[in-house]
């Protein structure tokens, strides 16, 4: 068996460059994954998606996916229809200097065209009536932030866009990567054995690191564990921005149905979490920030893994030394939201055509020539 390219990782990033590079016109892809599509992280995440970034790669990758997920429904032409939720986020600000500090990541948002806007507490406090505004200095917002409930059938719908003009999909696992006079000529597989290629996407979340040591790469990529707790539904409409408050490590967020998620980002509490106490110490700062928490029932919760990198952010592009050879990895918590942008960009480099967004400085190479782009906006 043998494809132009083979894809290993069938989340929202390896179905996202499925379906870019099929619609500009390779199409004899195949992407394989053990689990099936949307079987790792993608299919739990929350679907956030924001532009309020400190880099402006950052900035202008999340602008241009905000944009397809405004029109994803003609884009995709899903199974039912996708409803990006464009509700805004708001961030909160308790001191001046944190606030003074977002000015200048507020620059490089506007001159990107994304609209945020830095508010007073009262104008803050307008949005989110809830708010409790006692410690807070300043906000930001941006009205064009969103969400998408059902990552999952996002990704799908990637996938049956891709399937549509050619592109296969296999259950299978990734054990050896071929490779000669440098290189990539196919890989090994468990149930079809060797299948040949020209190219070879990396794309495989959780299982990037090791898909890239079969080559001997040895990407810098590490898990950070982050728990959203999800409480009982409210009828009413509470939050409807997803509130996020860096310096106090909270983030929370009214889905569709009613139920509020939310989640706890302090130092004080590391993975393996005492549930109990997460529990607890998110309610503290919870209720402090938006007391209407005080009311609810924190009723379950899931814990997501984050594949980061030293700069928190991912790693795109070819690879120095192994021709043929590309990948999409490192996504540190925002693959889903950048995952238009990112298919994008990597089948434009794939086809050398001219890039809508240079996406170079995410280079493998900027880790070996100390040349990171540190986003300081991570939750």
């Amino acid at each position: 068996m043998k494809a132009e390219t083979i894809i290993v990782g069938a989340g929202i990033i390896g179905c996202s460059i499925a379906y870019h590079l099929a619609k500009n016109g390779m199409k004899d892809v195949i992407v394989i994954d053990k689990g099936g599509i949307a079987s790792g992280i993608t299919g739990i995440c929350p679907g956030g998606v924001r532009q309020q970034w400190g880099t402006r790669i950052n900035c202008e990758m999340a602008k241009a996916s905000v944009s397809f997920y405004q029109n994803i429904n003609e884009e995709l032409f899903p199974e039912y229809e996708i409803k990006y939720r464009e509700v805004g986020y708001l961030y909160t600000f308790h001191s001046e200097e944190a606030f003074k500090r977002y000015e200048a990541q507020q620059q490089i948002q506007l001159e990107c065209g994304i609209p945020t806007q830095l508010l007073t507490p009262v104008e803050a406090k307008a949005i989110v009536p809830g708010l409790n505004t006692d410690s807070v200095v300043g906000a930001s917002f941006c009205p064009t932030d969103g969400f998408v409930d059902d990552a999952y059938h996002v990704t799908n719908s990637f996938a049956d866009a891709a399937k549509r003009v050619g592109v296969r999909f296999m259950n299978d696992e990734v054990t050896d990567v071929h490779i000669q006079s440098g290189r990539i000529t196919g890989v090994e597989t468990v149930k079809r054995g060797r299948m040949d290629c020209e190219y070879l996407v990396n794309a495989a979340g959780l299982g990037a690191k090791q898909i890239a040591s079969l080559i001997g790469i040895e990407l810098p990529i590490v898990e950070e564990t982050r728990r959203i707790i999800y409480t009982n539904r409210v009828e009413e409409r509470v939050l409807e921005p997803l509130l996020v408050s860096f310096e106090k490590g909270f983030a929370a967020k009214q889905l569709t149905d009613g139920t509020i998620y939310l989640s706890y980002l302090g130092p004080d509490q590391q993975y393996p979490y005492d549930s109990f106490l997460f529990q607890l110490r998110a309610a503290e700062v919870g209720i402090e920030l938006f007391p209407k928490l005080e009311e609810l029932e924190f009723r379950s919760h899931v814990d997501g893994r984050y594949d980061s990198t030293p700069d928190h952010q991912a790693i795109l592009g070819d690879v120095d030394g192994f021709e043929g050879y590309w990948q999409a990895v490192g996504m540190s918590g925002h693959g889903f939201m950048m995952a238009p942008a990112i298919g994008r960009a990597l089948a434009e480099s794939m086809l050398d055509v001219s890039p809508t967004i240079d996406v170079s400085p995410l280079h493998f190479r900027r880790f070996a020539n100390n040349q990171l782009v540190k986003e300081p906006s991570v939750v």
